[in-house]
């Protein structure tokens, strides 16, 4: 076909040009004309011969066509890994913690790392074998140390206990300005004896020792030859039981914070009375407690018997962590006769307190603003100091009022005792069961004002993390007013012993918490004593007694 149409064309071409003679010559235009048109044709006539492509299978063309896509999908995921030159240099600047963690681990490393571990867990095992004690249950052990340096003027006097700034060594055989002391040492151990897991209705136990003085003789015998150090113990101190008891939670614990608590607890504890009879030393601001927690018996010392604590109507501010209760409240019988002791008679003492908390959010002005009110009812023995025999049992009550406000950095409380106690009308060394008694009243009260700066207390702090021993400082400064009246009567007429019995002591105070459990004490103070009935004041009772206390505390 191709063959047949080229040589009809060059067929046309020869006869056209047979038929142009010399008489029909054309111009050299038109000749080139003709010649354009005659190769467009030759070239259209060429295009028409062109053999057909052969038939393609679409199924091949898609094939085709997937593979591209793939090859492309490839390329454009090799570039978009491959690092441009600037980030090339910064990968190549990277620590090497970083060029590790970006290096696939192989068979080997991960081998190693089994190996490591295995060493670790055989090495722990037989540390905690050979050098740490093992215990059957659940035990925290803790403890504080207290190391104190005194001077005062005027002396304390031989055989005279001294309220003030006496310490723990208050027989001496002579006259003395300073001493050091050990006030106390702690030891206690807590923990858990049964867990309820779906409720948390736990089973705890505490266990404590405290160092005590044991001097021979009395600190008030007149004179010093029966006052001596050692003669009892040969280290004038000895080891006594404080804390030991059981306590179950009847309410769950496991729940949140809005849930009310409540535990019993049985054994030998602290007295649920004020504020005062019941603050450790991590969180008493002075050196020396206030005066009535050691003039009136029954709430100054741990007693043995059985007391339930609780709370309700629970405020949570969830935002800061921070949880209080309107109402707090605790009651018991206990046997009233102090530490290690049997009850002493046939009568059992009773006590309750109960405080009510302001509801306030965290950052209210009126966070933590509690009035609380206690009562113990007691009963104590009357004896016949000739004969040293119970002629009578006398009522003991005690009654007292506390209010505490702790807003960072502010700080006020201020609480009040009055007790109640049957005293013989005529001298105890002839006293019998028909001996008439009277009601001695005496009142203590104390108002304390500080101020704290650092971040140690606040909550946003509590939370964080801490490297190694790191704890953050904070110091108090605070000033105190103690006063106690033993006989509130103060009237000669009534009785003599009435009058000039009254002390007050004021106490400046700086405490530096620079450590979790560890602070230091600096505390000035200055004792005045009432005016004596006779109006002459004695060795004994001085008008005034300056002291200057350094404690140092530390817990573990």
């Amino acid at each position: 076909m191709l063959h047949s149409k080229t040589n009809a064309l060059a067929g046309a071409a020869l006869i056209a040009l047979s038929h142009a003679g010399p008489a029909h010559a054309q111009s050299t235009a038109q000749l080139k004309k003709e010649l354009d048109a005659l190769r467009k044709q030759v070239q259209q006539l060429s295009e028409q011969a062109r053999p057909a492509p052969p038939a393609v299978d679409p199924k091949e063309v898609a094939e085709l066509r997937q593979q591209v896509k793939d090859l492309q999908s490839q390329l454009q995921a090799q570039a978009a890994a491959r690092p441009a030159p600037a980030e090339a240099a910064a990968v190549a600047e990277l620590d090497q913690a970083t060029r590790d963690a970006n290096t696939p681990a192989t068979k080997a490393d991960i081998q190693g790392v089994r190996t490591d571990f295995e060493n670790y867990k055989y090495e722990n095992a037989r540390q905690l074998e050979r050098k740490v004690p093992s215990v059957t249950r659940n035990t925290v052990i803790g403890g504080t140390l207290q190391a104190r340096a005194t001077w005062q003027n005027p002396v304390q006097n031989a055989g005279v206990a001294n309220g003030a700034a006496g310490g723990n060594t208050t027989a001496v055989a002579t006259p003395r300005h300073t001493s050091f002391d050990i006030p106390s040492v702690t030891l206690s151990f807590a923990g858990q004896l049964y867990r309820d897991y779906q409720e948390g209705k736990n089973l705890t136990y505490s266990l404590g020792f405290a160092s005590g003085s044991n001097f021979a003789g009395s600190p008030q015998s007149a004179t010093s030859a029966t006052n001596t150090l050692g003669v009892s113990s040969a280290n004038g101190s000895q080891l006594n039981v404080t804390n030991a008891n059981l306590a179950y939670s009847f309410l769950p614990t496991n729940g949140g914070a809005e849930d009310p608590k409540g535990t019993l607890t049985f054994g030998q504890q602290l007295v649920p009375f004020g504020l005062e009879a019941q603050a450790n030393e991590e969180i008493r601001p002075v050196i020396n407690s206030a005066q009535f927690t050691t003039a009136l018996s029954g709430i100054n010392t741990r007693q043995i018997g059985l007391i339930y604590r609780g709370d309700s109507l629970i405020n949570v501010d969830y935002t800061n962590n921070y949880r209080s209760s309107l109402l707090e409240y605790a009651f018991g019988v206990v046997n009233g006769s102090g530490p290690n002791k049997s009850d002493n008679n046939g009568k059992k003492d009773w006590v309750g307190r109960a405080a009510v908390t302001l509801p306030a959010d965290y950052n209210s002005w009126l966070r933590e603003l509690k009035v609380g009110l206690s009562y113990y009812r007691g009963y104590n023995n009357l004896a016949n100091t000739t004969s040293n025999a119970v002629v009578q049992i006398a009522d003991s009550i005690r009654t007292g009022i506390d209010i505490n406000y702790t807003h960072l950095p502010f700080s006020v409380s201020y609480e009040r005792v009055q007790g109640r106690d049957d005293a013989f009308t005529t001298p105890a060394a002839s006293a019998t069961a028909d001996t008439p008694t009277y009601v001695r009243r005496s009142r203590g009260q104390y108002l304390n004002l500080g101020y704290t700066w650092g971040e140690q207390f606040l909550a946003s702090e509590k939370g964080l993390a801490k490297y190694d021993d790191y704890w953050p400082r904070s110091y108090q400064a605070f000033v105190r007013f103690d006063s106690f009246d033993a006989d509130t009567a103060n009237d000669a007429a009534v009785r003599a012993s009435s009058v000039g019995d009254k002390a007050f002591i004021t106490t400046l105070g700086l405490n530096a918490f620079f450590a979790e459990t560890t602070k230091l004490q600096l505390n000035y103070l200055l004792a005045r004593n009432d005016t004596p009935a006779s109006g002459q004041y004695t060795a004994d009772r001085p008008r005034k007694t300056n002291a200057v206390q350094v404690q140092f505390q530390y817990g573990f």
